[in-house]
């Protein structure tokens, strides 16, 4: 950044003078400010976004992804689409910042350590950083979204028809259990359906009005 507004003011000067301009100032810049060999071959990091002024960096795609493979999740190989993911989830956790009721304890986190798979050590901040941002924004779309969400009889019908009986028969399930004996776990379902919804909508509004780069 320091040779870049360097670099825009010499190219502002124009002729002979801007050549001496140059010499002297670049002269200047090494006789004060000598970099010692390692520093000159050091490789500096690569912006990938910036999200509202936060930036997101080569190495932190690459300790995302060490994180969710401890944690156990699904591999994310899309450089773009895990991007997206840490754009979201900083938005996300600017919007929960602030929220009452989404503060999450140690001992918290160490209950959802014990659900991971196992892992010699003691885990890293980074790991128990990433495991309360996932809590509290659990705890945040719960107070957010789901304590509004109330499926009827109707929606619970709907799905066990529409989504439940399809899939089941898919999988050679014989016999189909009847929806009174799985009603909380359909439940459960068209609740979830409903919070990835309005989380989407959500979402898509918060995007649509923030500051967002991503760099290819």
């Amino acid at each position: 950044m320091f040779f870049s507004r360097w670099e825009t003011r010499f190219r502002k000067v124009s002729g002979r003078e801007s050549r001496g301009w140059c010499a002297i100032a670049w002269g200047v810049l090494f006789l004060v400010c000598p970099a010692p060999p390692a520093a000159r071959a050091e490789v500096i990091d690569k912006m990938v976004a910036v999200v509202e002024g936060h930036v997101i960096t080569l190495s932190d795609l690459r300790q995302e992804r060490e994180i969710r493979t401890r944690l156990g999740d699904k591999p994310e190989n899309d450089d773009t689409a895990l991007i997206r993911d840490m754009i979201d989830n900083y938005l996300i956790e600017k919007q929960s910042s602030d929220f009452p009721g989404v503060d999450v304890s140690p001992e918290e986190i160490d209950r959802e350590l014990q659900k991971s798979p196992p892992q010699e050590g003691v885990p890293s901040p980074a790991i128990r950083a990433a495991i309360g941002r996932r809590l509290r924004m659990q705890k945040y779309f719960d107070l957010r979204f789901r304590q509004f969400i109330r499926p009827s009889d109707q929606d619970l019908q709907k799905y066990y028809d529409e989504v439940f009986v399809p899939e089941a028969k898919n999988r050679g399930l014989d016999p189909i259990p009847p929806l009174a004996s799985i009603t909380d776990a359909i439940r459960n379902n068209v609740v979830q359906e409903q919070i990835n919804h309005d989380v989407d909508g959500w979402l898509e509004a918060i995007r649509a009005r923030s500051n967002i780069e991503i760099f290819q």
